[in-house]
């Protein structure tokens, strides 16, 4: 049987690439991936490339990719968009021709809901899928003391709010000097574009100030972008501090790994998150960290982070999205 041919496309694919992996391993798909170098920026030739030879698209991200491929799309050709949320910062969505889009899939209900009062697209083409996670590669053993450390995945750009994570982190500190934090994740000077903006500059410059003149600072860890399940393995609460999220994974991550989430209160968190997990002020995170860390109600808690995360594992959000694709054949 001759094998469905998929073509990837966006400028950003890590949030994409375990739902394809989980596609391709079904043996029914044959995958190709059309890399932007930015939300408008490709090569015309490669992508058209990909146009002759895809059956299905996927715009993953609906920037100028999406743009692009609903104005170019054959008639027998399905065409899928994903989206986050960045793009409601944009006008690219006002430019989709609707017409040539199949399905258009939002990440949390909450910015399903955002994408139709900003854009109007038809109820009719969108579904809600999660982003995905692999439980079974994060559930490996705790390292001892795991309950004193304190992980931040991603602190770029300045609206994941690195100073509440130390602002957390400083009042622990002061009640019990074993507590840690570790962030994880490019540094803003990694990013280019980001360490040329001078108000993004200055508020990382305030904080690397503050981390080096603390008495803490032997206790704030930054450790670079890579490998996710031992990193975890010392974290015993994933901190989500952020002005404002599409979903942010990192502490469904966390769930997974046995890690409690302690996430304030952005538009949405609580259609993802359960109330248990969200708090109104960073004086309510660091209350219900102290509360968690008598050793009982920390243990107990890990055991059932880690039951509430099936919606969100690679299990259930592949075979979701293998039926979508299925059904659009």
């Amino acid at each position: 049987m001759e094998k469905t041919k998929l073509v990837i496309a966006g400028h950003d694919l890590k949030f994409a690439s375990l739902i394809m992996n989980y596609i391709e391993q079904t043996g029914d798909y044959e995958i190709r991936e059309d890399k932007w170098a930015g939300h408008n920026l490709h090569d015309e030739d490669f992508s058209q490339e990909c146009l002759e030879w895809a059956d299905i698209i996927l715009c993953e991200w609906g920037l100028g990719n999406a743009v692009w491929y609903s104005q170019n799309k054959r008639p027998h050709q399905k065409l899928i968009v994903r989206m986050h949320r960045q793009e409601l910062d944009t006008d690219y969505p006002n430019q989709f021709v609707l017409d040539n889009i199949d399905k258009i899939i939002a990440i949390s209900p909450y910015i399903y809901e955002e994408f139709y009062r900003a854009f109007k697209l038809p109820r009719e083409k969108m579904s809600l899928i999660f982003n995905a996670l692999d439980a079974s590669n994060l559930d490996l053993p705790k390292q001892k003391d795991a309950e004193f450390n304190l992980g931040i995945i991603g602190i770029n750009p300045m609206m994941k709010r690195l100073d509440l994570a130390l602002d957390i982190f400083e009042k622990l500190w002061e009640t019990d000097n074993r507590y840690k934090l570790f962030i994880k994740g490019k540094r803003p000077e990694e990013i280019l574009w980001l360490w040329r903006n001078e108000e993004q500059r200055a508020y990382y410059e305030e904080q690397y100030s503050r981390i080096e003149t603390a008495p803490w600072k032997d206790s704030v860890q930054f450790d670079g972008f890579g490998e996710m399940s031992e990193w975890f393995q010392k974290i015993g609460y994933v901190l989500s501090t952020s002005d404002f999220e599409s979903f942010h994974l990192a502490p469904a991550e966390g769930m997974a790994s046995g890690a409690i989430p302690v996430v304030l209160n952005w538009d949405g968190s609580e259609t993802i998150y359960k109330k248990d997990y969200i708090f109104d002020s960073t004086d309510r995170m660091i209350e219900n960290i102290l509360y968690l860390n008598d050793d009982s109600r920390f243990l107990k808690q890990q055991e059932l982070v880690k039951k509430e995360i099936a919606s969100f594992d690679i299990q259930e959000v592949g075979l979701e999205f293998k039926k979508l694709i299925e059904h659009l054949r």
